[in-house]
């Protein structure tokens, strides 16, 4: 473990032996709420073998003990009525929780859903509509799959022909570079990479197809938008941006899913317009990657969210650290 990771764990500790962690969830009164953000429960050697960014996966055992916290020390509530709650302005019980996770990947059937399902917990997934049953993933998970098969030597020299300046030599580097640029021109970058790199190897099936979204919401799990095709909208014309929304909705609608109306704002991105946007298409709510918890008089188009990965969040020390976020 790295010193960063040491330091980190160690003040996590410190903080569950002391009570800071316990009377940081007194914030949770009744007029507050944790939204919590997933993307990936994988094991860690699938993880490792697909080159998934370490900031968007959590273990299926990380996540059977978050879920066991949850239940020890809070209320889990479906974002939906966390939302009619914070909009009539009705008190939430003390320790409200709601899970989300963005994307619609198939790991979330395979290993979140048993794992929800043996709890009796609800959750909500903000699906991408247009990749629901499709091969490949998202573009920063191809980014990190072709430059982690670079040689390291090589990694500067190839974003200097790309155009980036990156941080470091990792591929969330690329990744958290390629992130500010508006969709056409990192489009373009994303081509000059294909050209320069070798075809990674290809992947069964990664996202969740409709007969899947089907069974799991027979089993009470939510189903919300996350855009029709994640670009990130704050890169779109509003012309654009709006098709993004509005056919996301639609689609949604046409299966029997999408009933709360609500929004994850692909990447968190988003700004006034493109909450003026997700408002005239309709949407009740939107959350964003914005870090605190929910409190009654938010912006219900500006919700934030607590984003949990393996690295900061597993042990219980972290987990309460993170959950609702002591200071």
């Amino acid at each position: 473990m790295d010193p960063r990771s040491l330091l980190r764990r160690a003040r996590a500790e410190l903080g569950e032996r002391t009570g800071a962690h316990a009377r940081a969830r007194r914030a949770l009164d009744g007029h507050a709420a944790a939204i919590l953000m997933y993307h990936r429960i994988l094991p860690r050697a699938e993880a490792a073998a697909r080159d998934v960014e370490p900031g968007m996966v959590v273990t299926p055992e990380t996540f059977a003990r978050q879920l066991d916290w949850l239940q020890q020390g809070f209320r889990v509530l479906p974002l939906a009525d966390v939302v009619a709650c914070l909009e009539s302005g009705r008190s939430l019980p003390p320790g409200a929780v709601a899970i989300t996770f963005d994307d619609g990947w198939l790991d979330n059937h395979v290993h979140a859903l048993p794992a929800l399902a043996r709890r009796g917990l609800p959750a909500t997934i903000f699906l991408v509509t247009a990749r629901v049953g499709s091969r490949g993933a998202f573009w920063p998970d191809e980014a990190c799959r072709r430059f982690a098969r670079v040689p390291l030597a090589e990694r500067g020299e190839l974003a200097r022909a790309l155009g980036l300046a990156l941080a470091g030599s990792a591929p969330v580097d690329l990744v958290a570079a390629l992130k500010p640029l508006d969709e056409a021109e990192r489009e373009r970058r994303l081509e000059a990479l294909r050209a320069r790199t070798p075809e990674p190897p290809e992947t069964p099936r990664e996202l969740l197809d409709w007969s899947e979204i089907d069974e799991m919401a027979r089993a009470g799990i939510a189903f919300e938008s996350h855009g029709t095709s994640h670009a990130i909208l704050t890169g779109l014309q509003a012309a654009a941006a709006e098709r993004e929304l509005r056919d996301a909705r639609a689609a949604l609608a046409a299966r029997g899913h999408g009933a709360g109306g609500l929004l994850a704002y692909p990447s968190g991105g988003f700004d006034t317009a493109v909450a003026g946007l997700a408002r005239s298409a309709g949407y009740r709510a939107a959350v964003t990657t914005e870090r605190r918890i929910a409190r009654r008089g938010d912006d219900l188009f500006t919700l934030p969210r607590l984003g949990l990965h393996e690295d900061v969040s597993a042990t219980r020390a972290e987990f309460h650290r993170l959950v609702p976020g002591a200071r």
